[in-house]
């Protein structure tokens, strides 16, 4: 598809982009100081890596939202709680899209930014509630396939939903759209014919993933005093997230116009066969 950018193109600017802008490197900055602050008084133990993907959509982030919900107030209680957590979260995601597009856009990002992006706080937690039955689905199944494919089953839940989901909160701050349509929109957009989003979502997802497995990471110790390599990676890591939310941004913005508001209907046999025998 050659309207739209080619993912290294998508990426590249993405990365430019909002790296290069104060306010989205401040605010995440701010964001993460104050959430482990609080975290840490409501009594989170650890581990501070898992911070790394608090700004990764959905659901990657979800590991987030579990892990601090079950942390504070243990897995009973904080399996209930974990919407509260998500709820938090989509809040900031909502405002990283909006300032995501105003850069794409306009070239800068600004406050205007972060409040439009408040429109996709209905569709960015609605996302965070899908991202936790994702989980949970992935893990039964994986359970009932066994081990050997139980890390295959979870990684491809997660490129699936990443996939199919990415562009729905851009539909939301830019189309006005509720909440179903932009789901179902994102989907058709997402299978466009040759957008390669599908290779897109895979090269992103399965290496994030494979860093909840790593065990060597700075910070994944059960600790309240991360030390400065863990900050250093768990700020690098959502930078990376926002260049990907903007390249998914990017990616959606330049083919807007040719997604179709609704299925394209398959014509079937026999109205084909009809259709043929009336123009004899």
């Amino acid at each position: 598809m050659d309207s739209m950018p080619k993912m290294r193109t998508a990426f590249t600017r993405g990365l430019a982009g909002t790296w290069s802008s104060p306010l989205i490197v401040g605010s995440l900055l701010v964001w993460l100081f104050i959430e482990w602050l609080v975290v840490v008084a409501l009594g989170y133990p650890g581990p501070f890596a898992l911070l790394a993907h608090v700004s990764a959509p959905t659901p990657l982030s979800t590991f987030t939202d579990l892990s601090l919900s079950t942390g504070v107030l243990g897995v009973r209680r904080g399996l209930l709680f974990v919407f509260g957590t998500a709820a938090v979260h989509a809040l900031w995601f909502s405002v990283l899209v909006g300032l995501a597009i105003e850069t794409i856009e306009s070239g800068t990002a600004s406050r205007w930014g972060a409040v439009r992006g408040l429109r996709a706080f209905p569709v960015v937690f609605s996302l965070h509630v899908i991202g936790v039955a994702v989980v949970f689905a992935a893990q039964i199944v994986a359970a009932i396939g066994g081990t050997g494919l139980a890390l295959i089953i979870q990684m491809a839940a997660l490129v699936v939903a990443t996939w199919v989901f990415a562009f729905a909160p851009v539909i939301a701050v830019t189309e006005h759209r509720r909440l179903m349509d932009c789901l179902r929109r994102s989907i058709r957009a997402a299978r466009m014919p040759g957008s390669g989003n599908l290779t897109f979502a895979a090269i992103y997802v399965v290496p994030i993933f494979a860093t909840f497995l790593s065990p060597g990471l700075p910070g994944v110790l059960l600790d309240v005093n991360p030390p400065y390599a863990a900050w250093i990676y768990v700020v690098l890591m959502n930078l990376l997230h926002v260049a990907i939310v903007t390249a998914f941004a990017l990616r959606y913005l330049a083919v807007a116009g040719e997604v179709p508001d609704t299925p394209v209907r398959a014509v079937p046999s026999r109205e084909r066969a009809s259709g043929r025998v009336g123009k004899r």
